[in-house]
Parts: structure tokens; C-alpha cells; sequence
């Protein structure tokens, strides 16, 4: 639960001083990463994307669904944080077009 909490407030700060972390979840998750392992002495732009996500846990970082879940849940409470307009009209279409493809299946 401690990990949630801490990624609960790093995506927070993120979501509050650097307006891109908004619309971006890949963005978003990078500025994690290179918070939590540069506070550990590595830089994330050294790693490898396969070591980066093949390592997660061993590397301490959250899952990256994780982190766009917090993202969503967070917007989600402080509207204010929301992504830019044409962001969250995609955002939505894109959960529109997957409601309606989960119920063909």
C-alpha cells in the first residue's frame, strides 16, 4: 500500500507542475522512473527499454498501468488536472471504442 501511496503522490506532483504529464501516460511513467531512480543514484536514460520494463520490481518502479490508473483516478478527482481538450476527447473515444468492442466478444 506504501508504494501506491508514494506513486499516488509523485503522479500528483507531476500532474500539477508539468502540464505534459498530463496528456501523456508514457511521459508520465518516464518522469516517475527517472524521480525514483534517479533518488537511487541511476540514471533512466542509461537503461534500456527492455531492462526498464523486463525489471520493474527489481529496479523498485511501479507497474506502468499502475501509474496511468493513478493518473485516471486522480484527473478523475481534481478535474483541474484534466489533459488538454483534444486529449480527453481521444481519451474518450478511445474508452468509447473499447466499451463497444468488449461487448462483441
Amino acid at each position: 500500500m506504501d508504494e501506491l501511496t508514494n506513486t499516488s503522490t509523485l503522479v500528483m506532483d507531476f500532474l500539477i507542475n508539468d502540464k505534459h504529464s498530463r496528456n501523456s501516460d508514457n511521459y508520465l511513467f518516464y518522469l516517475v522512473a527517472k524521480k525514483i531512480l534517479g533518488s537511487k543514484g541511476i540514471d533512466v536514460d542509461k537503461i534500456g527499454f527492455k531492462d526498464l520494463f523486463l525489471q520493474l520490481n527489481e529496479y523498485g518502479l511501479p507497474q506502468y498501468e499502475t501509474v496511468g490508473r493513478i493518473r485516471r483516478k486522480l484527473q478523475h478527482d481534481h478535474p483541474e488536472l484534466s489533459g488538454s481538450k483534444s486529449v480527453s476527447e481521444q481519451r474518450f473515444l478511445n474508452q468509447e471504442a473499447f466499451s463497444e468492442f468488449a461487448r462483441r466478444i
